[in-house]
């Protein structure tokens, strides 16, 4: 069939099919995990994000293609998780951009906005690698530019892009030698050429596809418990408005608004600006703002009622002076992390809100940034605590109402050492550089066991082999979760080594635990030996070394 054009209902009914295609193929992308780790999730993640796209862009059915665009674009960015969901909300953001204003879009104008994205993906990530995603990304573009610039067919155009798009995927292996060596494709690209056969397959039907129950599965905060306390704040009210002008200047209206308040947020362009700030003169901050033009969406809250409006419903615990302090403290702390025992001590260690999630489940830019919501504080540290979370992270950042720091943390081990040089007194970023100084301290591994056969970095693995991993590399096999242990103990402790810590998971006993940190002991004089519960699933063990 010939298709020429297409409006915003087209653009979300093909979203739609590529997002079911997606989810129907989402285990096959998991297990081309490049490390054979029981928690390869690409496809979930990808899944996950164009579920929470489609989700908004229904709301705006119905309306013009630009509208519907910008919707999904939004729905993917506040769904994304890890980082080949995030790649793919920039996308659709830089998809969305090349359609501002349009009401219907041709085959060239669907090659640019693809083109448009794939560039805005590339510019979104600190250092692109080739054979990744992005790869695959620019070479549908680059297909479905020239082909529709010789014909204006989409079907044509589409089908053009999606036989580079795949021509160039079993190429990432040459590309990427970690990728020959797995012997894997590029998952988060396997993952978006299964999404754009799913888009073309909804653009060329006639009906309306109509997304069943399909089940979304949330990051859940598990958020510290609060106390029964009379607060004090150095700003009471949370001032917001828009200003309507011309020629408006964001800083010059931040540097204006300074001496008013704390927690300022002022963005926007030369039209419109967003202003948050936290005040004791609500009055005088709109009284400044009018200089520059009109006001709306004025909101005002008293922090403080709001506050003691819940107070009664908080639990009372007895150590209340400790928690009180937490709550009033300057810059407050959300991390992520999984299992019971993690949590426990993420929080006995000052983290307002855990997000759970990890290595088998990572948390949306949503769930982050609500978390940072959660927390009673005017600024906030993010831990990620996993490598496939730190873009998130850092989306949520640019998106939070309040400063935002993101300390890299890649492993939950490197996290509880960064915490000690935690002093919420000083600067925000001063303190997160001091906790990024603290955390190249610590040496962190896992032992966990391999899904399926492999060979990376010169070890052959079988499916089932216990593995272990020293800072995301595996570096051995081991015939027992103990073992795995002490091999990465050999490599990991040095001379200047003083204490070997370690997190059981799950699937291990405390007496399990206890006999290995009697071999340690004995393997390893010199060093103190801690461990305690960490409750994680699929991982054996999590140790580090300082």
């Amino acid at each position: 069939m010939s298709l020429l054009k297409i409006n915003g209902s087209d653009l979300i009914r093909g979203v739609k099919s590529g997002c079911i295609k997606l989810e129907h193929e989402r285990d096959r992308v998991d297990a081309l995990n490049v490390f054979p780790v029981p928690d390869g999730d690409t496809g979930t993640n990808m899944y996950l994000t164009l579920l929470s796209a489609v989700k908004e862009g229904e709301k705006s059915q119905g309306q013009s293609l630009a509208a519907v665009a910008k919707a999904i674009s939004t729905g993917s960015l506040m769904g994304a998780r890890g980082n080949s969901g995030v790649i793919l909300s920039q996308v659709f953001r830089g998809f969305a951009k090349l359609m501002e204003g349009k009401e219907q879009a041709t085959a060239l104008d669907l090659a640019l906005a693809i083109k448009t994205g794939a560039n805005t993906a590339y510019e979104a990530v600190m250092k692109p690698v080739e054979g990744t995603i992005l790869t695959v990304a620019r070479e549908v573009a680059r297909a479905a530019e020239a082909e529709a610039k010789k014909d204006p067919d989409i079907v044509r155009t589409m089908l053009a892009a999606i036989k580079d798009g795949h021509q160039t995927l079993q190429k990432t292996p040459m590309m990427l030698p970690i990728l020959k060596e797995a012997g894997v494709v590029d998952a988060g690209g396997q993952g978006l050429m299964i999404f754009f056969e799913g888009m073309l397959e909804g653009l060329v039907q006639d009906q309306d596809i109509m997304l069943q129950s399909y089940k979304k599965q949330e990051a859940v905060r598990l958020q510290d418990k609060r106390v029964d306390k009379v607060l004090t704040l150095d700003f009471q009210y949370c001032t917001e408005t828009l200003i309507k002008g011309n020629n408006l200047e964001p800083t010059e209206i931040k540097e204006h608004l300074a001496p008013l308040g704390d927690s300022m947020l002022v963005v926007g362009g030369d039209e419109l600006v967003k202003v948050h700030i936290h005040s004791n003169h609500p009055g005088k901050v709109l009284e400044s703002c009018l200089q520059w033009g009109s006001l709306s969406d004025i909101k005002i809250n008293n922090m403080l009622d709001e506050v003691h409006e819940h107070r009664d419903n908080w639990p009372r615990l007895n150590d209340e002076l400790a928690a009180a302090s937490k709550i009033l403290k300057k810059i407050g702390l959300v991390a992520v992390g999984a299992g019971s025992g993690v949590v426990q001590i993420l929080q006995n260690l000052g983290v307002d809100v855990v997000v759970e999630g990890g290595q088998t489940m990572n948390p949306s830019i949503e769930d982050i940034l609500n978390a940072c919501k959660e927390v009673q504080a005017p600024s906030v540290i993010v831990l990620p605590n996993n490598s496939n979370i730190i873009m998130a992270a850092e989306q949520a950042k640019q998106l939070s109402d309040k400063p935002v720091a993101v300390v890299p943390s890649r492993s939950v081990m490197q996290a509880i050492t960064a915490l000690i040089a935690f002093n919420p007194e000083l600067p925000l970023e001063e303190v997160a550089r001091a906790m990024m100084e603290e955390m190249k301290q610590v040496k962190y591994g896992e032992v966990t066991y391999a899904v399926r056969d492999s060979r990376l970095n010169g070890l052959e693995i079988k499916n089932g082999d216990i593995i272990g991993l020293i800072e995301d590399k595996i570096s051995v096999t081991a015939g027992s979760a103990s073992e795995a242990v002490l091999k990465l103990l050999e490599i990991m402790v040095d001379e200047d080594s003083e204490l070997i810590t370690f997190f059981y998971g799950e699937d291990v006993t405390e007496e399990e635990a206890g006999s290995l940190k009697e071999q340690i002991i004995k393997n390893f004089p010199d060093c103190e030996v801690d461990f305690h519960f960490g409750g994680q699933p699929h991982y054996r063990y999590l140790l580090s070394v300082e």
